[in-house]
């Protein structure tokens, strides 16, 4: 039985038959690693390969015809060809951003004129006027540095105050007038910004009044102005005030409302004015400011049936209402910074009082224009 199962794997091998066997296993190792290719034998082909490829690239180099310089007209219409791929994709960029724009308005349109479920609210009519002052207010507060430049505002040496009118050139009648001002505040600008806003119903003199807030930076006001003695109807002016906050400034403009977009619609039988104007409040120190303004009123055409004399003396009690009105205003306002510097702990004896005249003078002129 030995002898039977000694040639099996598991009874084990004799030294004669094992030895053959083990030799027949290391012939195939060996003949295994034979096939392998060694990476110092890759490398070699793969640098020969790669001199081979740069010969050929360099024959086809040489056999390619060469190339011909550009023409100057074929030249500069390759430039051509650019400069309008270029404007297409910036056409492309400037209409998404109009779109863009146009999105935003429509979502600011719709979130004013949306109507409370549960609040008992104007009228449809209403909500689109309100609406409507926005835009105008925002229109009013872009041209605001195209008024700069053309009034030459950037560049004014304070203190500046100035008066401009406008004749015709039929009868000499004056069609309009403005004011232009720039000087400094002994007060920061928020606070000189919040005094103004709060006694922004005296802006334009002493029969206006608000009739109409959109929100805390946004109102309407009405003014009638009659002199019994003229036989001259009634001026009747509807404003619409709005304040823009921005980082070391704030804004106030204020513009007439025409016929059509008034709220409330004027009197028939009354004039109707027309003003508008800028005020920029800008940080200068933390304790001071720099106030600009520049604004215009125009003169209503007056009824036919007025005489010469009227109308010259109706204009002139416009421009002497303008001054009383300057004075009342201004009166209040210089009141008013001293007792904001004493609340924020400033000395009133350190300030120059010439300085604060001026500065009220120029806020007296924005009562009336």
């Amino acid at each position: 039985m030995s002898a039977f199962l000694a040639p099996t794997r598991d009874f084990g091998l004799d030294a004669s038959s094992s030895a053959p066997s083990s030799l027949s296993s290391n012939d195939g190792v060996v003949h295994l690693t034979k096939k392998r290719t060694r990476p110092k034998l890759e490398i070699e082909r793969l640098h020969a390969k790669h001199t081979e490829l740069q010969r050929q690239l360099q024959l086809l180099q040489l056999l390619r015809p060469p190339q011909r310089a550009l023409t100057p007209w074929r030249a500069r219409a390759m430039r051509l060809a650019e400069a309008a791929q270029r404007a297409r994709q910036e056409n492309t960029r400037l209409r998404s951003l109009v779109d863009d724009q146009r999105r935003l308005l429509e979502a600011l349109k719709r979130t004013v004129t949306k109507r409370p479920r549960l609040a008992s609210i104007e009228s449809d009519g209403q909500l689109h006027v309100a609406a409507k002052w926005g835009l105008l207010l925002q229109e009013q507060y872009g041209k605001m540095e195209s008024e700069w430049i053309r009034r030459r505002l950037y560049d004014a040496v304070e203190p500046l105050r100035h008066t401009t009118l406008e004749r015709s050139t039929k009868d000499g009648a004056m069609t309009r007038f403005g004011f232009l001002a720039k000087m400094h505040a002994p007060l920061d600008y928020k606070s000189m910004a919040d005094l103004v806003w709060t006694h922004k119903p005296l802006f334009l003199g002493p029969s206006c009044s608000v009739y109409h807030t959109i929100h805390t930076d946004m109102v309407c006001t009405r003014e009638l102005t009659h002199f019994s003695d003229l036989d001259i109807p009634v001026l009747e002016t509807h404003d619409c005030f709005g304040r823009f906050l921005k980082p070391d400034r704030v804004v106030i403009v204020w513009r007439s409302l025409r016929e059509d977009e008034a709220m409330v619609a004027p009197n028939p039988s009354h004039l109707v004015g027309h003003r508008c104007g800028w005020l920029l409040i800008e940080k200068t120190t933390a304790f001071e400011c720099r106030v600009q303004c520049s604004m215009s009123t125009t003169v209503p055409t007056l009824p036919a049936s007025a005489s010469a004399t009227e109308v010259a003396a109706w204009t002139d009690r416009l421009l002497k209402l303008s001054q009383t009105s300057k004075d009342a205003f201004g009166a209040m306002i210089h009141t008013s910074v001293l007792e904001r510097r004493e609340q924020l702990g400033l000395s009133n004896h350190a300030v120059d009082m010439l300085d604060v005249t001026d500065q009220v003078e120029l806020l007296s002129i924005c009562a009336f224009a």
